[in-house]
């Protein structure tokens, strides 16, 4: 004779609290689930393309919060069956988000009372099903400290209640989900700025129409055949939009996305597994933990997998993944997110997936950050030793000098400068050269855009020197170590255009000799700005 399997009580706390880590995990379970009903109510003819609607209203001052959809609701013959049940789903694994049938039981580890009202079109009723999460949570204990023993249909029976409701809107048609007196462990629940952050990255919303890239990356996904997925959602009343801009501060100051590029991941058949679009910058450096479009992160059906490091592990430097902005859509039906939604299940589309994206993380990626870091660090000596030359000659036009040590520093610094402006003429020549024999790949063409803000960065700078507000005395010549040549930017200088110029002494002789002393300190102030 064959033993029955028990399902013990602790069931409903792995469903409830011992599911997430994140307690705001519960908006994307019941979002992603009213977003597969407006799937379906779109296909049939329910709802056109734009009408469906996810509705989050959340009230910090009574604690609680409702997440409502106008998508297809729940008859009111089946209403209880697909509501009571924990682990069975109609839906379909790789074609809906949501499948494993427990997601809608997350909010009862969070709430004191936990409600579904639902209504399909046509029906005269509005069908409820109320449980007191506070009094479950209660019996659960008391059954695992021992001083009671339940059974799973004993819990629910004693804490969910089903009832029905007459309605006059025939019409209607919605779900909705609402939460009652949150915990006071879980405030941020109702922390209107914190759900409407999280919801930004984590839920299935369209891009910061600020966004200007947005457009590009929607026609990538169109020509692998993959649009992607897109739904209204509101937050008391504010639409919810994935917070991307162009502008945005590292490490090292600001930089801005001045381009996206794209890579597609196929397997060995050509099928594709996913495809990634991360924004091309100067790389300045790192972004902090605080800015919310840090690293590449991870969507399936264009709701994030886990956090913004669930790609973390793929970088052999941990600083790599931080370098990024930018997102991989999972398209292959094997890649089954795993309970928690926070990765995917191992098998053998994951170890395919992890290799293709590993290898292009630490092979293009890892050398595209790099070749940032050492065209900056180029650019940075060009712009140090302009510094130090102009604040030794708003020193000279005040009429002071320059000490032996400034002098030795600006002679380092200039022949740093020279160094750099050599190097980045050698690496602009090798990309341009690739670029022009059609032998390039994703780094030259972001080592090329690099290049290429750093110029328009450097070209927008105002001039640096300080004008002096004592009257100007022309010293007899200027020290050696203050060379008349102009610090060169990429392309280098011309030899033959320092060979020309003539000292400063000289020309302040003759402008001084044709014109009246406050224009002649005009001119010259104006001389000492375009030499430097």
């Amino acid at each position: 004779m064959q033993d029955n399997v028990i399902i013990g009580v602790n069931i409903l706390e792995i469903l409830t609290t011992g599911m997430y880590r994140d307690s705001r995990v519960i908006f994307r379970e019941y979002i992603q689930n009213s977003c597969d009903q407006i799937d379906i109510a779109v296909r049939n003819g329910l709802l056109t393309e734009n009408e469906g609607q996810v509705e989050l209203w959340i009230n910090d001052i009574n604690r609680s919060v409702c997440i409502e959809d106008n998508a297809t609701g729940i008859s009111a013959s089946v209403f209880r069956k697909t509501l009571y049940s924990i682990g069975e789903s109609s839906k379909t694994l790789g074609e809906d988000k949501g499948f494993r049938g427990i997601g809608h039981w997350c909010g009862l580890g969070y709430c004191k009372t936990l409600v579904f009202t639902s209504k399909a079109e046509g029906e005269n009723v509005d069908s409820v099903m109320t449980c007191n999460a506070e009094k479950m949570r209660q019996m659960m204990d008391e059954h695992n400290s021992h001083k009671a023993h339940y059974t799973v249909d004993e819990v629910l029976a004693e804490t969910v209640k089903f009832t029905q409701n007459k309605t006059k809107a025939i019409d209607k048609h919605y779900f909705k989900v609402e939460l009652f007196e949150i915990r006071d462990v879980h405030t941020e629940l109702c922390s209107l700025q914190q759900v409407k952050d999280y919801l930004s990255f984590v839920a299935p919303v369209g891009y910061s129409t600020v966004f200007r890239f947005r457009s590009t990356i929607h026609k990538h996904a169109e020509v692998v055949g993959q649009p992607i997925q897109e739904y209204n959602v509101s937050v008391n009343g504010e639409h919810i939009l994935k917070k991307y801009t162009p502008s945005f501060t590292t490490s090292k100051g600001e930089d801005s996305i001045t381009d996206v590029d794209f890579k597609d991941f196929r397997d060995d058949d050509g099928n594709l597994i996913a495809w990634l679009w991360f924004g091309i910058s100067r790389f300045q450096g790192v972004l902090k933990k605080h800015n919310q479009m840090r690293g590449i992160r991870l969507r399936t059906q264009n709701i994030q997998i886990g956090s913004d490091d669930s790609l973390q592990k793929l970088f052999k430097e941990d600083r790599g993944q931080n370098y990024f902005i930018g997102e991989v859509f999972a398209i292959a039906k094997d890649l089954i997110p795993n309970s928690q939604r926070d990765y995917f299940n191992e098998n053998k589309a994951r170890l395919e997936f992890e290799r293709l994206l590993s290898s292009f993380f630490n092979e293009d990626l890892s050398r595209i950050y790099k070749a940032g870091s050492n065209i900056n660090s180029k650019y940075d000596k060009i712009e140090k030793a302009k510094q130090i030359k102009a604040e030794i000659s708003t020193l000279l036009a005040s009429g002071g000098d320059a000490s032996n040590e400034q002098k030795a520093k600006l002679k380092r610094a200039e022949r740093d400068a020279h160094n750099a402006t050599q190097e980045l003429a050698k690496i602009r020549e090798k990309t341009e050269a690739k670029l022009d024999a059609n032998e390039f790949g994703t780094v030259e063409v972001v080592v090329s855009e690099i290049i290429k803000a750093n110029d328009e960065k450097r070209a927008k700078q105002p001039k640096q020197v300080t004008l002096p507000k004592t009257t100007y005395t022309p010293p007899k010549a200027l020290p050696k170590a203050v060379s008349t040549s102009i610090v060169a930017e990429p392309p280098a200088t011309s030899r033959k255009k320092e060979e020309k110029l003539v000292s400063m002494s000289e020309i302040c002789k003759i402008i001084k000799r044709i014109a009246d002393a406050p224009t002649a300190q005009a001119i010259i102030t104006r001389i000492e700005e375009e030499l430097l």
